[in-house]
């Protein structure tokens, strides 16, 4: 245990932030390091070169001292940790650098870091936090392969792993993630311009991130074409390998069961009340109340990441680009490391 005095925590977090700050300058010249795009994209073809630019641009865009400023104001937090703790950090690997935020919030907090990272981002997760080390050599922010005699957990996983981490690390505070993912509400006044923005929530990371828009709720004879070309920009990815057999199989499988379904040689259009799909298939369902149909959704809140388009917290377009402040499943992860 360290106790450091209220002036000294003060410093660290003034420090961090300077440094975070130094850090989204850092992930933008990331973007045209040519040799570790490939390595990255080697190691996982899902993570192609351009999405993994998006991430980082993301991230570089995010790391500004007006957003940290803002975003310690919004905490209500001015200084670091007095009892440090240990913090582990188990991260997912669906979509390019996505445990970064976790990994950020223990690292500001002013704890120690112990993060295992995902066996799918490995090169481009590693490399961010060497790049955050070398602008904070201070930084105690360890990669590991098991997070033995942590204090606290973060994890994020699938429904399954929940359940092993929930018994595992039942004696410690934690914050554990299973699968969510992300809806979208269209009404007659959407315009083909948001629906242009709305296939980059749709398809971008190929659609497999918890903030990629799955499921599509339109009003009732909505017509299905103006999807379909809003689309048109995105048809490129029918040409990825894992992405391309993706979306041939569960063509076939679809074809096989003989179930309806719309298709435009890339993406799969069907009507199922499935909010999560399966990568290369969207799912709609038709509405004709709206207030309704919030209400309906309200109980499945534990399924839904964020609510995409007019009226809501994410606007079209946005979806992968959330700010530092909106917090995974609305757990509020900044405070919880501050607070351990």
């Amino acid at each position: 245990m360290t106790l450091l005095l209220h002036k000294d925590t003060h410093v660290i977090m003034h420090r961090r932030l300077n440094a975070l700050e130094q850090l989204g300058h850092k992930l933008k010249s990331l973007t045209e390091d040519y040799s570790l795009l490939n390595k990255v994209q080697m190691k996982n073809p899902w993570f192609t070169a351009d999405f993994v630019k998006e991430a980082l641009f993301s991230w570089s865009n995010s790391l500004t001292k007006n957003n940290l400023n803002n975003w310690i104001t919004k905490s209500g937090f001015t200084d670091g940790v007095v009892d440090v703790k240990r913090i582990g950090v188990i991260c997912a690997g669906n979509i390019p650098l996505v445990g970064f935020h976790d990994i950020v919030c223990a690292y500001l907090s002013g704890n120690k870091v112990f993060f295992k990272p995902s066996s799918d981002d490995t090169v481009l997760c590693l490399r961010v936090v060497e790049c955050l080390i070398e602008i904070d050599p201070a930084a105690s922010i360890v990669s590991v392969a098991k997070l033995n005699g942590v204090e606290a957990i973060i994890a994020t996983g699938n429904n399954n792993t929940m359940r092993y981490f929930e018994y595992y690390f039942q004696d410690i505070p934690r914050i554990l993630r299973g699968a969510r993912t992300s809806i979208s509400i269209i009404d007659d006044s959407t315009k083909v311009s948001e629906l242009n923005l709305l296939a980059k929530d749709i398809f971008q990371y190929f659609g497999r991130g918890c903030r990629s828009v799955t499921h599509l709720f339109l009003p009732t004879d909505f017509d299905i074409q103006k999807l379909f070309k809003s689309w048109f920009d995105w048809s490129h990815l029918g040409l990825h390998s894992k992405y391309g057999s993706n979306y041939d199989y569960q063509r076939a499988l679809l074809m096989l069961n003989k179930a309806k379904f719309h298709e435009n040689n890339f993406a799969i259009l069907r009507e199922d009340p499935n909010l999560k799909p399966p990568v290369g298939v969207i799912n709609y369902t038709y509405y004709s109340d709206k207030p309704t149909l919030l209400k309906h959704l309200e109980d499945r809140e534990d399924e839904i990441q964020a609510y995409v388009g007019k009226g809501f917290s994410t606007s079209f377009g946005q979806s992968q680009n959330p700010q530092l402040w909106d917090y995974a499943d609305g757990v509020d992860t900044l405070t919880f490391c501050m607070r351990l």
